[in-house]
């Protein structure tokens, strides 16, 4: 997979990223560790968790994959929504998990609850101080490559307390960058104000809400993910509903466009075009779509040429797609 280098004093890494959203879907921590070197395997060098990803388990699961190649990777995780002590309890994790195992009707309304229950935030320099001294404890590391406020307020983002002890830590080696991580309209009023958090922004970029070059114009090195999520059933499903135009845009493609495997492969393909001096990020639970998008995205399935004309034929029709989602 192509390298990139992306923080002074940091291994090159990768332009896929692997986000750990998805580790916690599986059962058990074997499953969890082959998942992430199923990824390194196949050339991922780039990692994003976060505390609040798995109530605190996703960090600790990376670290315990990172013991031997911490030095060949990079690393976000972040600061700012935590989960309260009870749900960080391993005991409770583990017990939670067996039970949703066994009736796993109950996934979707806990989870929703659960979510509601544990996303509260904190973005003093004393709350990031914690989490940060946390963080590196899980991850099992000595720095965090980029460290990013997570979900924060415009007014979290312009903090000049916050901003006062990330200039420390860099001077102290804990971490290599820093910048914020949240939806996209906040992530915007943060780059429009040239706030100094804005130095790596994380948000969402697909072929429905195509932000990544609004944000590269404005300066901010750029981190993006969803690619798949919404706007995957929803090309699809648009599609289908309009045959003719498929087949138009089959022959100018020279491609089967509901051939298994072709619309993901043009979709991660329009991220990393859009994306491409930055790193998009993907989650998955199956070792064979790790592999996949990883073999997308070294560039050997389609050619650049493709997916160029691929962004040419879909981008007058994003008002279509949008409305058919809806």
């Amino acid at each position: 997979m192509n390298l990139l280098k992306i923080f002074s004093g940091s291994p090159p890494t990768s332009r896929l990223g692997y986000g750990t959203t998805a580790l916690m879907a599986v059962q058990s921590g074997q499953e969890r560790l082959q998942l992430l070197e199923c990824a390194y395997e196949a050339g991922i060098r780039h990692f994003d968790t976060a505390p609040y990803y798995g109530y605190g388990e996703a960090e600790r699961v990376l670290g315990e994959f990172l013991r031997e190649k911490r030095n060949q990777v990079t690393v976000t995780t972040k600061f700012g929504i935590q989960p309260p002590s009870v749900v960080r309890n391993r005991f409770v994790n583990q017990l939670a998990r067996k039970i949703l195992g066994v009736a796993p009707s109950l996934r979707s309304t806990l989870s929703k609850k659960a979510q509601n229950l544990s996303k509260t935030a904190s973005f003093s320099a004393e709350a990031a101080r914690k989490s940060l001294e946390q963080s590196l404890k899980s991850l099992g590391t000595d720095r965090i490559d980029l460290y990013l406020l997570h979900e924060p307020s415009l007014t979290d983002a312009a903090s000049s307390e916050i901003h006062d002890f990330l200039k420390e830590e860099v001077r102290r080696g804990t971490i290599l960058a820093y910048g914020c991580g949240g939806e996209f309209p906040t992530i915007r009023e943060i780059a429009l104000n040239g706030l100094p958090t804005s130095q790596w922004l994380q948000f969402e970029d697909n072929v429905l809400a195509p932000h990544v070059s609004e944000i590269r114009a404005l300066g901010p090195n750029c981190i993006t993910y969803r690619t798949f999520l919404k706007a995957l059933p929803v090309v699809s499903e648009w599609l289908s509903a309009n045959s003719s135009i498929r087949s138009e845009w089959d022959v100018q493609l020279n491609l089967k466009l509901m051939n298994e495997g072709v619309l993901p492969a043009l979709l991660l393909g329009l991220s990393m075009l859009a994306n491409d001096e930055g790193i998009v990020l993907f989650s998955s639970s199956c070792c064979t779509r790790i592999r996949d998008a990883a073999r997308l995205a070294d560039g050997n399935v389609l050619s650049k040429e493709q997916i160029q004309e691929f962004a040419k034929l879909i981008s007058p029709k994003i008002k279509d797609l949008s409305c058919h989602g809806e």
